[in-house]
């Protein structure tokens, strides 16, 4: 049985820097690729597994000031529901009626919103 990484903490901290006078935005994208798009990612730059917990290679993190949702394709369903912890939301890439997380970002923020 894997133990679920307790992300509590993590996402109090970004969602205090996201609502700060200096960066006041309302959603925080954290993709699987590091900053120069590469396939393979360096231990250094895994940055959505280190604020979610899902270290699968496939994966979209999307935090926004009240919710903490994953998105990923059906090779991952299960490691992912198994190491995030009931902070995060899984979203089912595939299924019916699920957004990308480009779509949810759009339809979940208000107009104007960074």
């Amino acid at each position: 049985m894997v133990t679920p990484v307790n992300t509590s903490d993590r996402l109090k901290q970004l969602r205090e820097l996201m609502s700060s006078n200096k960066y006041n935005i309302g959603a925080y994208v954290v993709p699987s690729e590091d900053a120069h798009q590469s396939e393979y990612v360096a231990a250094c730059d895994e940055r959505r597994p280190f604020i979610s917990g899902f270290d699968g290679s496939a994966g979209c993190a999307v935090v926004t000031t009240d919710q903490a949702s994953m998105f990923t394709d059906g090779r991952y369903f299960l490691q992912a529901r198994q190491q995030m912890d009931d902070n995060w939301t899984l979203m089912k890439w595939g299924i019916a009626g699920v957004p990308s997380w480009q779509e949810y970002v759009t339809d979940h923020l208000p107009a104007g919103t960074r």
